[in-house]
């Protein structure tokens, strides 16, 4: 079988890591294959004002005519815990990133970086789907037991919802290339 795409899911943890080894292998035999390293943040990060306290009252004017009608001036928010959490979100995208170029880098592979939001499973699947990829590799969650019982596994979800075969990594304590 011939891979000309290859999604990764990466969050920089030991089942990612060997996802990705995986993933290098697989490349070796295939040099002319694309590794589309993805990350996913589960949910929306949205920054809205609690209060008025911080907002900033506009210029007094009369407003101003738009189409006719009467626009007041519309107070500024000035909130610092939109900066701080757009470099929270940016810091860990970058680490989590620049680690796996750090295993990537002695291998001369083609790769694209990605970062999707959403629920790991339908996300990876979708960006899959849009990518018109020939395989998913996933590391597997670490959940065992009731917790995978009542909650599913995430690599498991993918397998039942990609567009393409999914290989799912044993999660290994030191993942590295054989």
């Amino acid at each position: 079988m011939f891979f000309k795409k290859i999604v990764v899911g990466y969050d920089d943890t030991d089942g990612s890591r060997q996802a990705l080894y995986m993933a290098i292998e697989l490349v070796k035999q295939h040099p002319e294959a694309q590794l589309l390293i993805t990350q996913v943040f589960e949910e929306t990060i949205e920054n809205v004002p609690i209060s008025n306290e911080k907002a900033i009252e506009p210029v007094r004017t009369n407003g101003y005519l738009l189409e006719g009608i009467q626009i007041p001036p519309l107070p500024v928010y000035h909130d610092e815990s939109s900066a701080t959490t757009h470099a929270k979100v940016k810091h860990s995208v970058d680490n989590t990133f620049f680690n796996a170029r750090e295993i990537l880098e002695p291998y001369n592979i083609n790769v694209k970086f990605d970062v999707i939001e959403g629920s790991p499973a339908d996300s990876i699947s979708e960006y899959a789907a849009v990518e018109n990829a020939d395989l998913i590799i996933v590391g597997s969650s670490g959940k065992g037991g009731i917790k995978k019982m009542f909650l599913g596994s995430t690599s498991t979800k993918i397998a039942k919802n990609a567009p393409c075969p999914v290989l799912i990594a044993k999660d290994k304590e030191n993942p590295q290339i054989p």
